[in-house]
């Protein structure tokens, strides 16, 4: 017979960790004498707690170890351990996969490609456009509080009777600290309200850039860079139309709530510029 303390450092369990299996009767000691109330193993339990440790090792829980131990049924050690090797082979498929990704992530940042997957942008094309009737809201804003404008200009198309007719355009008048934006939103009637006015029609050229607004301006410059080289002449600024986005496609004025389902990666948004 070993004492608890001896037995603790031939199996190199600590004393706390024995006590604490005998607590839970995964692990009894061989005898107690209980004038002194000492613990004491036999050589037997040796080969017990080997099975623990190697279980242990295994990630099985103590519950289920302590199941193994008491039961002399194969068939329900291979049910239990078979679950875990499923658990096992799980992670292992888990940890393949990002170490996949970071060696990728690695040759990205040696080669000096973006990290990120940038926005998807379309070919550039033509749109012949209809003469539109919008009403507009343009003031001088810091670009984070352009949710603010917008608001402003569906508290304005409210109490004016308005009935919307399209989806939410920007135009970009100046782009400093604080930005010269003119909202511009597509209605039925003006009742001759001063902010309404017609949209030029006449030729634009567009692009289609899917992703978060703060990647359009990779679509501004593929379109500026595809009209000049087909020797096109913008004939005023270029216009955001936001096709899919934070304003909700089916508009309620009264209870103007941004759409927060959408992934900024699904924001669809269409650059497009007056040209002749």
């Amino acid at each position: 017979m070993y004492t608890i303390g001896r037995f603790s450092k031939i199996c190199n369990i600590p004393v706390k960790t024995l006590r604490y299996y005998d607590d839970i009767d995964l692990l009894k000691p061989s005898y107690i004498d209980y004038e002194t109330n000492y613990r004491y193993y036999d050589y037997d339990k040796i080969e017990a707690i080997k099975i623990i440790i190697l279980l242990k090792n295994f990630h099985i829980p103590l519950a289920d170890i302590k199941e193994i131990i008491e039961s002399a049924d194969h068939i329900q050690w291979n049910s239990i351990i078979g679950q875990k090797i499923t658990e096992l082979e799980k992670q292992k498929q888990k940890i393949t996969k990002e170490i996949e990704e970071m060696e990728q992530l690695k040759i990205k940042m040696a080669t000096g490609v973006p990290i990120t997957r940038g926005p998807t942008l379309s070919d550039c094309y033509f749109e012949n456009r209809e003469g539109i009737l919008v009403y507009a809201l343009r003031k001088k804003v810091q670009v984070k509080f352009i949710d603010t404008l917008v608001k402003d200009l569906f508290d304005q198309v409210y109490a004016y009777n308005l009935v919307v007719n399209g989806k939410l355009m920007a135009i970009f008048h100046d782009r400093d600290l604080k930005a010269d934006v003119e909202l511009l939103i597509l209605v039925k009637k003006s009742n001759d309200i001063v902010g309404c006015k017609i949209l030029a029609k006449g030729k634009y050229a567009c692009i289609t850039v899917k992703g978060p607004y703060t990647d359009l301006k990779s679509g501004y410059e593929v379109l500026e860079k595809w009209v000049a080289e087909n020797g096109l002449i913008q004939r005023g600024k270029m216009m955001e139309v936001y096709e899919n986005g934070l304003v909700p496609i089916n508009l309620d004025l009264r209870k103007l709530r941004p759409n927060l389902t959408t992934h900024p990666s699904d924001f669809v948004t269409k650059v497009c510029v007056p040209i002749y």
